[in-house]
């Protein structure tokens, strides 16, 4: 049964059964009973299509990440559907890849749909995403977690990561360590923001060019066992790492190697995922407030759809989670 069946047998208008049914507009106590009564008795269900169109919103958000099988992705995505979901949206989960042409592709998608609004989860964001992808989304609100991208229509929340990293370099100084490197496995720019961190915190230590102990690895444990025997050899005793998994990877060399933690070689990680739990010795980490983040991003893209005349970005301070690899 379609709404036309619904005016003919109460007979009414089609305007006044859509009023009813949205809730707009005046229609009589009297009319609007005899209406819902018929709806009841037909149990009819309004097209979410017809809502839609009538309120102007498919009540429809799209969440973009690179790489779902990313802890620190699956955290924040599933706290922002679950946040999302409950305010009555559909959540569409888009997986990238890490190429501009996966990004693209999406983009080019989501921007041929009635979506709401758009979800960029991470940083690297700012490098997938080109003006021709973006100017596709003029229309569609964006906002990125932890990215940021100048542009009409486009929001973010940002983690004060370089923070994170000055506080776990000040920590392994202040545990007596000298010899501290940085190790970063991602070409994002919040691992930019992290190198800046510890340099800026070095040259605060008073270290003249920090900048010859920052060291590029891949990611994930193979990147992090790489590490750790380039950092042996080169005499360092602590090491700050732009990412858990990656110093997970390095301890767990450096345990082969017959190396004690924290006593011979210190270190910590970034995310405060499950490797910085799960792992022994547990992983002293920077957290870097995933739930947060999360929460805050959907609450600036409902601000940017209730049309909230001041938004700004807004940012997340991270903080130190001490364990036993410091």
């Amino acid at each position: 049964m379609n709404i036309y069946d619904i005016a003919r047998e109460a007979g009414v208008s089609i305007t006044t059964v859509s009023r009813v049914i949205n809730n707009k507009g005046y229609v009589s106590e009297k009319t609007k009973k005899k209406i819902q009564a018929v709806l009841e008795k037909n149990e009819y269900q309004p097209s979410e299509i017809a809502r839609g169109l009538v309120s102007g919103s498919m009540k429809t958000v799209a969440i973009v990440v690179v790489d779902m099988r990313v802890p620190h992705y699956a955290m924040t995505s599933y706290i922002m559907e679950q946040q999302l979901s409950k305010l009555g949206y559909m959540v569409l989960i888009c997986n990238t890849g890490e190429e501009e042409k996966g990004c693209r592709k999406y983009l080019e998608m989501l921007s041929k749909r009635k979506l709401d609004g758009i979800i960029l989860v991470g940083s690297i964001f700012n490098r997938l995403c080109d003006e021709h992808s973006l100017s596709l989304l003029n229309d569609i609100p964006v906002v990125m977690a932890n990215g940021k991208i100048e542009g009409e229509n486009i929001y973010s929340v940002l983690v004060d990561e370089a923070y994170g990293m000055e506080l776990a370099t000040r920590h392994l100084y202040e545990r007596g360590r000298r010899k501290i490197a940085f190790v970063t496995d991602k070409h994002t720019d919040a691992a930019s923001r992290k190198i800046e961190g510890y340099i800026r915190e070095m040259k605060r230590l008073g270290y003249d060019h920090p900048e010859a102990d920052v060291y590029r690895t891949p990611y994930g444990l193979e990147g992090g066992a790489q590490a750790a025997k380039m950092l042996i050899e080169k005499g360092y005793d602590s090491a700050v790492f732009g990412e858990d998994l990656t110093a997970v990877g390095a301890m767990n060399e450096w345990k082969k190697m017959g190396i004690k933690i924290p006593q011979e070689m210190s270190l910590t990680g970034c995310n405060n995922s499950e490797y910085s739990y799960v792992c022994s010795p547990g992983l002293t980490t920077v957290n870097n407030k995933g739930e947060v983040l999360s929460e805050l991003t959907v609450q600036l893209l409902l601000d940017v759809l209730s049309q909230k005349k001041e938004l700004a970005t807004l940012v997340v301070l991270p903080e130190l989670i001490v364990r036993e690899t410091s």
